[in-house]
C-alpha cells in the first residue's frame, strides 16, 4: 500500500506574525478604548462639576 504524503505549506514569517497579531490586536484596541473612554469621562466630569461663574465672582464692596 503505497501513502501519499501530504503537502506541506509553509507560510514562513507571515504566519508567524499574524497569530500575535490576532491575539495582541484585541487587547491592544480594548487598552487603547479603555483609556479613551476614562480620559473622556474625567473631563465630561470635570467640566460639569465645575461651579458657575457667578458663585465664583466675589461681589464688589460698595463705594461709600
Amino acid at each position: 500500500m503505497a501513502t501519499e504524503a501530504v503537502p506541506v505549506v509553509q507560510h514562513g514569517i507571515w504566519a508567524a506574525s499574524v497569530k500575535p497579531f490576532l491575539l495582541a490586536h484585541p487587547i491592544g484596541v480594548a487598552l487603547v478604548g479603555g483609556a479613551l473612554v476614562g480620559v473622556g469621562s474625567y473631563y465630561l466630569m470635570k467640566k460639569f462639576s465645575k461651579k458657575p461663574e457667578s458663585e465664583e465672582a466675589t461681589p464688589e464692596p460698595a463705594a461709600a
